[in-house]
């Protein structure tokens, strides 16, 4: 312990005399002091499209400092973690290549001389020309499968023959290409399907390419006795709800396959995008599934059950507790009610089924609606509220002979603000106003003569302006899509075209479907 304590009190002094030695005269030498501007906070770029330019205005207190005497490094990192440099020089003219991804991005200049380095950031967001727009599922020429995409993440360009280009076989029938998610990017929840009846893939987000081991079975965890190979999604539950991506419910799922089966699942309590047996089945007869129609009903805000037909028995059928039920419940109907859940007494088939915004009764999370039609060809519009296990029917209304060729139309489209549904027979394009005892009917000539294919409202960017897609076909100018705003006069219906909302030299449009993110 002595020893310890004479050795401390011999450093002090040592300490104390240094600095009582020192006189205060130091040799102080200036440095180059470098100031960099002209670099703005954020800067975004499309992968494989763009060349990102940044020219900052770089000041030094040595005005006339060797330029050879300074390095520059600009740095790409993830947050703070150094990827690659893509740049040497004091101006950046970067080729955008790297992976689309959200990053920071950073000018080091470091003085040679002195080893005194000065940095300024910015963040870099780097996007693909895919990452927002019109997602088109249509025929090509030849009768094949193909998709074109309006994409909207600078300027809005078409980018055409998306499908056989991402190196999938060549396939037919086609259904619908839809992005899931909820702008989850991770692989294993957030998926661009492209869906046909002769085959189903999911793509990779940001190349759009394909590989045909991007199949359902690969996440169907199944005992049931079917051929998970040949499961091919044609229909996927919940869709997209605004512009940004998000959807009703980020866990609950659901997706009917070509063969009439519906899967679910809960993404948070299997741990990702997995999906059980299907449950078109009922609890006392659990081994037989049961056949459905290609329709599914959910409320677009919340989506905590759907409810599907069972064209065996003629009746609509709830399924509730994603991830946790098996099964699905037939509706119990009570008397006096405006119609029934089980149709197998009225004589009536199910015709046409969607889900929209419409809010009447309550139903802030969105209304759907069912077409019914009997054996005089007669048919029957119900609206019901498909929202957890006690769905609610809000009105049920007769079509009236006025609606010209309602019962003979290949498409129909129900608006979210007004009672009218739109529908085409042929080029023929008719709009319904079914409000009671004040019922209408008109037809759109100016449309032109040309084959209608698809008609939808847009319940996915921004309903509220209650726009009408239309697309038509043509043999010289292809596929056309065009974009309506639909009037609000409540004594008449008109539509007015969108500015810049008409496109042409498509894919013979069969579906469409907005894409928000990577």
């Amino acid at each position: 312990m002595k020893r310890i304590s004479i050795c401390i009190i011999t450093a002090f002094t040592g300490l104390f005399s240094a600095c009582y030695k020192d006189t205060g005269n130091y040799d102080y030498k200036e440095i180059n002091e470098v100031t960099i501007s002209g670099i703005a906070s954020s800067y975004t770029a499309i992968f494989g499209l763009d060349v990102l330019t940044i020219k900052p205005t770089i000041t030094m207190t040595e005005g006339e400092a060797d330029p050879n005497r300074f390095a520059y490094y600009w740095v790409l990192c993830r947050g703070y973690t150094p990827l690659d440099t893509l740049g040497e020089g004091p101006e950046l003219n970067y080729p955008v290549s790297a992976t689309p991804d959200a990053y920071n991005l950073f000018l080091r200049i470091k003085d040679k001389q002195t080893g005194v380095t000065w940095q300024k950031g910015t963040a870099f967001t780097i996007g693909t020309r895919f990452s927002t727009g019109l997602m088109l599922m249509g025929y090509a020429e030849n009768g094949n499968a193909e998709v074109d995409m309006i994409t909207m993440v600078n300027d809005t360009v078409v980018v055409r023959g998306l499908l056989s280009a991402s190196g999938l076989p060549a396939l037919t029938d086609p259904v619908t290409i839809v992005h899931n998610g909820d702008k989850d990017t991770s692989v294993n929840k957030g998926r661009v399907w492209v869906m046909t009846k002769s085959g189903s893939y999911y793509l990779e987000r940001k190349s759009m390419k394909g590989n045909i081991n991007n199949r359902f079975g690969r996440m169907a965890v199944i005992n049931d006795p079917v051929d998970k190979d040949n499961l091919n999604p044609i229909l996927y539950a919940p869709q997209f709800r605004d512009r940004a991506g998000s959807v009703s419910n980020s866990s609950n799922r659901a997706m009917m396959t070509s063969d009439g089966n519906i899967f679910s699942t809960n993404t948070f309590i299997a741990m990702g995008d997995y999906y059980s047996n299907a449950v078109n089945r009922e609890e006392a007869t659990y081994d037989k599934r049961l056949p459905t129609a290609p329709y599914l009903w959910y409320a677009i805000g919340t989506m905590p059950s759907i409810i599907w037909y069972d064209t065996e028995n003629d009746r609509f059928m709830n399924y509730a507790s994603f991830g946790i039920n098996s099964y699905s419940v037939s509706l119990a109907d009570k008397a006096g009610e405006l119609f029934p859940w089980n149709q197998s007494g009225t004589g009536r088939k199910l015709v046409y089924g969607e889900n929209t915004r419409n809010t009447d009764g309550g139903s802030t999370s969105g209304n759907s609606f069912a077409i019914m039609k009997d054996a005089t060809n007669q048919c029957h519009i119900y609206k019901f509220w498909a929202n957890g296990n006690a769905p609610v029917k809000r009105d049920y209304y007769t079509v009236k002979p006025i609606a010209t060729d309602f019962d003979k139309a290949s498409f129909y489209a129900f608006s979210s603000r007004r009672t009218v549904v739109f529908y085409a027979v042929g080029n023929r394009l008719y709009c319904y106003d079914y409000n009671k005892n004040l019922e209408k009917v008109y037809q759109f000539p100016e449309l032109g003569g040309d084959e209608i294919t698809m008609l939808k409202f847009d319940t996915q960017i921004d309903f509220n302006t209650n726009t009408l897609y239309i697309a038509t076909y043509n043999p010289t100018t292809k596929g056309r899509l065009r974009r309506f705003t639909v009037g609000t006069d409540p004594n008449t219906v008109t539509i007015t075209p969108v500015n810049r909302a008409d496109w042409d030299g498509l894919v013979k449009i069969k579906d469409m479907n907005w894409r928000a993110f990577n």
